[in-house]
């Protein structure tokens, strides 16, 4: 039997249980990065397809990664291209200042260009970054950028690890840097940084079918995490399976959870945004799962937050729609509804899934 996602009762305890840190030199996000927290940008600058990844790991230690998928046929034929290096900096200086590097990565005689470009990489987004100033919501700045063609707009969004940075696009509009993917490795033995190898645009799942099953019947879902707890509420049908008091799941299809989760605590620095953490948090990927971010979708009014989030499996090379509805509770308490189904379910059913979606209260 597939496994889907683990429950997500344990997420506050995950988020809120780490120290606060503060990642580039001289920059105070909004936003704490986190150990082990990474960002990909997919690169148009170059001539084939390519990725730019920074994974943080303390204010001292980074890795950054450039990577192209293998290409062509014959003479057109470009190998797979992988560089990692690992860089400690100085994080006591004004401007980024490397102390240290390591290439962990098999390299080429013929790699220099692209070294000297992860370098000058790290060096101009940490400069652009310090230049930006406090990000506490998404904010764009139009400025020169050589590495980029001339004259750009940088694109900021707080939820995004390390640089805060979300896209750039040329004057003419085009998009020349873009957030692909964003996660959190889980453990020391967690690759998902060291493996990703980009996200195909084109969905596609042969071995997840389901068919609706007209003799199911409505089967309302009420869940209380405390005894004071305001009832969350949602209605899936008899076709479900209850796991848990707060965990479901359609045969091997598609899972289901609810939950309250809190957004910091009284002991946690007021000058954090702790609703930011739990949403960066819950549009990340982790364990060779990847979110991709060219189909995010968020919708928000004043009391929830819908994310509509597509997930790719390197492992079992599969995609999932995943939906997780955040229902504001008091200032510092959410109800958080997951739904993620496999992508050849989803897609013949959407209409059935939409409806669980919009049970959500």
């Amino acid at each position: 039997m597939l496994t889907f996602k683990k429950n997500l009762i344990s997420i506050s305890a995950f988020l809120f249980l780490l120290p606060f840190s503060f990642a580039l030199p001289h920059v105070t996000p909004t936003v704490p990065d986190f150990s082990g927290q990474y960002v990909y940008y997919k690169d148009s600058s170059f001539a084939r397809e390519s990725y730019i990844g920074i994974l943080y790991y303390d204010e001292n230690t980074y890795a950054l990664r450039y990577y192209a998928p293998q290409i062509g046929k014959g003479k057109d034929f470009k190998p797979e291209k992988s560089v990692h290096i690992l860089f400690t900096v100085n994080p006591e200086k004004t401007n980024l200042e490397l102390t240290g590097e390591r290439i962990i990565s098999t390299i080429q005689p013929d790699d220099t260009d692209l070294i000297n470009f992860i370098h000058e990489f790290f060096y101009e987004m940490t400069a652009r970054r310090q230049n930006a100033g406090i990000i506490t919501e998404n904010k764009s700045l139009y400025q020169e950028y050589e590495q980029y063609g001339g004259d750009v707009t940088v694109y900021y969004n707080p939820l995004i690890p390390i640089f805060n940075m979300e896209k750039i696009d040329s004057v003419d509009k085009k998009t020349i840097l873009q957030v692909a993917s964003v996660g959190q490795l889980v453990s020391a033995e967690d690759q998902s940084f060291a493996k990703f190898s980009g996200i195909n645009e084109k969905i596609s799942d042969k071995n997840h079918k389901f068919k609706k099953n007209k003799k199911a019947k409505p089967l309302p879902i009420s869940y209380k995490a405390r005894e004071e707890s305001q009832p969350l509420t949602a209605e899936i049908d008899t076709s479900w399976k209850a796991v848990a008091e707060n965990f479901y799941l359609l045969g091997e299809v598609a899972s289901f959870t609810v939950n309250e989760v809190t957004a910091g605590d009284k002991a946690s620095d007021s000058s954090v945004n702790q609703i930011d953490i739990l949403k960066r948090r819950l549009l990340m990927g982790s364990d060779m799962t990847f979110s991709d971010w060219s189909k995010l979708k968020i919708e928000e009014d004043k009391n929830s937050l819908l994310f509509r989030q597509v997930f790719y499996n390197l492992e079992s090379d599969s995609y999932t729609y995943d939906f997780k509805f955040l229902k504001k509770i008091d200032e510092k308490t959410f109800g958080l509804y997951t739904l993620t189904v496999f992508a050849g379910a989803y897609e013949p059913n959407r209409k059935y899934f939409e409806n669980i979606v919009k049970s959500f209260k």
